[in-house]
């Protein structure tokens, strides 16, 4: 085994990822030799890290400082370190400034996903004793509950409250479709706050944006039929993602493969439909992003009708969003 293929081979490691091939290849796309050489010394001292790996001080802090831009590395109380997961690899360095992603990069990106990675991923959700993120129903489809004298609907259910309340906002690439590229969804509609954001716009990933460009691209969004999804990376609110069912790397493989209980916390709301108001289009059935609605024949013989598999539904509200005839509604359970 070569000296080179051992330095990305304890990358993947460091990554707690299985050797791939898939992997080593974007690894050696990402960073070259000497570069891995420093990312496996991580976290120390410049002063430090330059006697073990035999540059220059100088030389440290710049690479270090343009690992951070890279989404190469994550910031922590001991200093810049190799991201802890593949996870955080995929979302920190495709969230980043074009000038450092270029079409192969996200084309090997996108082999790994299709190959192997997908299923694993899914296998991982799998495994989690409580869910990873969370979905927030989107402002449009809650906005009479939330207005009404008594309400019952949370701060932070409410994005229209969430984005008014925080300090800043900046808004950055999706990293998932970036590289899938499998539907026209808009790209820079991912949302971070407050210090969070701060850190995305030091590191050249994302671009701060007003309260009402925020609430602007929120109601885009949702017109386009994108899922509220808010990982849980902190208790403070840090980030929320626009999830597409075609891009999303939870969504798109816990649909196939299963495991979306685990992965994902559902809002508090599920939708209802009022038959009285229904036209029977079918509309709905298309638009849901989890696939809980479906048509089926009536008893009395009429034509087919939507029908909610409420385990199945995640209370996001796209649904009632893309109802034509305004027959959906959302009910707090």
């Amino acid at each position: 085994m070569t000296e080179k293929r051992e330095i990305y081979l304890k990358l993947a490691e460091k990554l707690h990822y299985p050797p791939s091939e898939y992997l080593l290849r974007i690894l050696e796309k990402m960073v070259t030799e000497e570069e891995g050489i420093l990312l496996l010394e991580l976290p120390g001292e410049p002063r430090d890290l330059a006697k073990k790996v035999n540059f220059d001080e100088e030389e440290v802090k710049k690479k270090l400082r343009e690992f951070l831009e890279r989404g190469v590395v994550v910031s922590t109380k001991k200093g810049p370190r190799l991201a802890r997961e593949v996870t955080q690899l995929h979302d920190a360095s495709l969230a980043s400034s074009d000038k450092y992603i270029d079409q192969e990069l996200l084309d090997l990106w996108k082999e790994f996903y299709e190959r192997e990675w997908c299923q694993a991923l899914a296998e991982q959700w799998k495994t989690l004793k409580h869910p990873m993120c969370a979905v927030i129903p989107a402002w449009e489809s809650v906005q009479e509950i939330s207005q009404g004298p008594s309400s019952d609907m949370l701060p932070e259910e409410n994005m229209k409250e969430i984005i008014q309340g925080a300090e800043c906002i900046a808004v950055v690439p999706c990293s998932c479709r970036r590289s899938l590229q499998r539907c026209d969804a808009p790209l820079d509609v991912c949302m971070q706050f407050n210090k969070w954001a701060e850190y995305a716009v030091d590191r050249g990933a994302g671009r701060m944006v007003s309260v009402e460009e925020a609430l602007a691209i929120n109601d885009s969004v949702e017109e386009r039929g994108l899922v509220h999804v808010q990982p849980r990376v902190t208790p403070d609110l840090a980030v929320i993602c626009n999830c597409c069912p075609d891009c999303c790397a939870l969504l798109d493989p816990c649909l196939k493969y299963g495991g979306m209980d685990k992965a994902l916390e559902k809002s508090r709301y599920r939708a209802s439909i009022d038959q009285f108001f229904c036209t029977d289009c079918g509309d709905c059935v298309e638009k849901c992003p989890f696939g809980a609605i479906e048509m089926r024949d009536a008893s009395t013989g009429d034509e087919p009708k939507p029908v909610i598999e409420l385990e199945k539904c995640f209370g996001c509200g796209v649904c009632v969003i893309g109802c034509p005839s305004e027959a959906l509604t959302m009910r707090l359970v």
